[in-house]
Formats: structure tokens, sequence, C-alpha cells
């Protein structure tokens, strides 16, 4: 059952100037005539009286500390040139970052309801309080302009948290919602058994041909995995979706059209970066995350990279990993103030007595 609860690595390149081991002082001959042509070459060519002072027409003891050679100094211009090119920030590393939601709050997340009763709703609906937290996440989330991909477990509260809060991505973007069963919730009580697709977005007419349903086809909706040996098949499924996610951020990543899973997914331009969101479950998520004992949020949301190369080799991360971004570590992941009843809200009679979809 879905409980209540509560490093981005980046490559950085470092040029530091060449500095010479051996004082000029230390050469006893003198410099030809022809190095002295070139020396006032180099310097017309610099123009930067800095780097080649008068003294270089003189002796070699009279030469300041750092003096280098004439065509060593214009070898030095053109690396610098080429450096700065090869350091360019348009030159940036693509990165993939996955989003993960957890659902707003749903009717079987009222503690005040109990547990027994909670765990029997069907497929349960967001609360009022909880359309409320997908509502105001449209304006928390700092990362709405940037959405590549929605990844969506097709429960009905996911949906409808998707619905709520990624609006200005879905309906602005034109990106569809991708109904995915592998991030549904743990378990196949009441509240963790779904509906069919079908059935479900006829409720959410405004949805019609937004959500693309292949990988949800009918049957979807009784989870049969508390068959397989506990707890292998939670960590299984969690592997196999951070594997997923990766194919589709490289897939992605390639631009223009692609095939995910079977089904046709949109890449991004040339140089930009990938960003899946994933709407799923508080317990899902954290195995997903790698954070068993720490929940999210009804609605709450966190940022992760997948593990770097660097990282598997120093054995702190493994292949797939998520880590967590330092921005995300910064943000403030807490509720909103509403400024709303959250009893009246949260008020269950009318969905007890008969438990009506939507």
């Amino acid at each position: 059952m879905d409980g209540f609860a509560g490093y981005s690595s980046q490559s950085e390149i470092d040029v530091q100037d060449s500095v010479s081991t051996e004082s000029p002082r230390d050469h006893k001959q003198k410099i030809s005539q022809k190095d002295k042509k070139d020396a006032r070459s180099g310097a017309e060519l610099s123009g930067n009286s800095e780097v080649m002072s008068e003294s270089t027409t003189t002796s070699d003891g009279d030469k300041p500390a750092g003096y280098f050679r004439p065509r060593v100094q214009r070898a030095m211009r053109s690396l610098s040139v080429h450096t700065q090119q090869l350091i360019s920030p348009e030159q940036k590393v693509q990165r993939v970052y996955i989003h993960c939601i957890r659902h707003a709050e749903g009717m079987h997340n009222v503690k005040e309801t109990p547990y027994e009763m909670r765990k029997k709703m069907n497929g349960p609906r967001l609360t009022f309080y909880g359309e409320k937290q997908a509502e105001a996440l449209a304006t928390r989330f700092k990362h709405m302009d940037k959405v590549t991909q929605i990844i969506c477990s097709p429960m009905r509260r996911t949906i409808h948290t998707a619905y709520l809060a990624l609006r200005p991505a879905i309906f602005e973007k034109n990106i569809p919602i991708i109904a995915y069963p592998d991030v549904r919730e743990w378990g196949n009580t009441n509240c963790n058994t779904g509906i069919k697709m079908s059935y479900l977005l006829k409720k959410f007419v405004e949805l019609e041909g937004k959500v693309e349903t292949r990988l949800a086809p009918d049957g979807w909706e009784f989870n049969r995995e508390v068959m397989k040996p506990y707890p292998e098949y939670k960590q299984t499924r969690a592997l196999k979706v951070r594997k997923e996610l990766w194919e589709l951020g490289q897939v992605a990543m390639n631009g223009g059209k692609g095939v995910w899973n079977g089904i046709e997914v949109d890449g991004v331009k040339k140089g930009r970066d990938v960003h899946i969101v994933v709407v799923s479950h508080g317990a899902f998520l954290a195995t997903l995350e790698g954070e068993d004992e720490e929940r999210l949020h009804n609605a709450e949301y966190k940022t992760y990279e997948f593990a770097t190369e660097e990282m598997v080799a120093a054995n702190v991360a493994s292949q797939f990993d998520l880590v967590e971004t330092e921005e995300s570590k910064m943000y403030v992941h807490g509720h909103p103030i509403l400024g709303i009843d959250d009893r009246s809200s949260r008020e269950m009679f009318p969905y007890l007595v008969k438990d009506e979809l939507m």
C-alpha cells in the first residue's frame, strides 16, 4: 500500500599555464641574429608588450624570468585558442535527468481513516486537498519548460496528478503521457489494483489522444508479482525500470524520432539535455531511488542523474543507480500552504458509501 511520509557531477577542465623549470639565466650562449628578428616579429604579431618585453632583443642573461622564444609563444597562442574552443560552454556534454514525482494525496492516504478501510478502496481517487497539491506542483516544479518525456503509473491517482501538475508540458508542449505499469505501486490490495485504461480515460476527456496506452493493455491492472519470491521481485523491477529509463534517455539524446519499448518517442535537439518525468508512488519510488527508509511526501519531487562511470569504477555506486542532484538536495520539497481546511478536504464518507470512479 502506498504509505504517507515525507551530486550533480559536472565535468570541469582545469587549464593551467605551463611554468618553465629552467631559468633563462642558466644559458650562456647569445641568441642568433635570426632569433632576434623572430623575437621582433613575434612581439608585433602578439601586440602584447607584457608577453614580449624590449629586453628580448638583448642577451639571454638580460631576459626576464618566464621568457619563451617567439616560436614557442606563437605555438602557445594557437594552443590557447584551440583550448578555449574545447572548453566552450557550447560544447557541454548532454545529460539525462530523472524527475521523480509522487502522486498527490489520495483517499487511501488519509490517516484519519482506519487502515483496513483504506486498503480496501478500489483504485482511490485524489482528495480535494490532493487536487490542490497537484495544481500547486504545476507552479512549484522548476523544470516544466525542460520536460522531454512523461512516464506515468496507469493508476487513477497518478494519471490525475500528471493531468493537473504537468498541464503546461502536456497541453502546451504536446508531450504525451506514457502509461507504464512497471512504475505502479507494490502490492495487490484493492487500493493498488488498477482500472482499464479505456474506462479510466473516459473520465479525463481532455486527455484524449494525449496518453500512450500500448504498454498498459487490458489486464495490467492486476499485480501478480507478489507470487514471486520476496523481496527479490522489488529489486528486480526497480532495476528493470532504471535500465529502461537509461535506455529512454539514450534514445532521446540521439535526436529525431526513436523507438523505446516498442513505441515511438521524440528525441531532443542536438546538445540539449533530456528531462524525463516519472509520476509514481511512495513505496515504489523509495526502492527505485535506493531510499527504502525515506519516502517522498505526496506531490513531492526529487531530481536524479545516473551514476557516472567514475562512480561505478570507484565502487561508490552501481551502474544505473540514480544519484540525486545537488540542486535537488538544496531545494525545499515540503508541502506548500494551500489555505484550505485539511479536515473538510479529507471528508471520506461519500466515498466510503459508494466508491465511484471520479
